[in-house]
């Protein structure tokens, strides 16, 4: 994609989390939604944010959601020339189909 201002990726990535013990032995699928505004155009493929991404999650070990959003957040305004960026993590299956359960923060410079 090329971020002309404001562009929007949705981006599926394993991860561990969670605050049982069970749901910390193997790696789980999360959905990302990620806004991203920029003040001037950059060049940022699908491919480049997921592969980047993926490099942020590996060391990672939140328990929450919350603090997963804030760690990328964090990563993704340090990384690239974002003056706003919105993400919404869901975590499928956390409830079985009863509900779904996600987080969404902004943050911004």
């Amino acid at each position: 994609m090329n971020l002309h201002n404001q562009s929007h990726v949705d981006i599926e990535l394993h991860t561990l989390i969670g605050v049982f013990e069970w749901e910390r032995e193997a790696l789980r699928p999360l959905v990302f939604d990620v806004h991203l505004t920029t003040p001037t155009p950059f060049n940022l493929s699908r491919t480049e944010l997921a592969e980047q991404m993926s490099v942020w999650l590996k060391p990672c070990r939140y328990r929450l959601l919350e603090a997963l959003a804030e760690h990328l957040a964090g990563c993704i305004l340090r990384e690239w020339p974002c003056c706003r960026v919105v993400i919404g993590i869901e975590k499928p299956g956390a409830l079985g189909d009863i509900a779904r359960v996600g987080v969404r923060i902004v943050r911004g410079v």
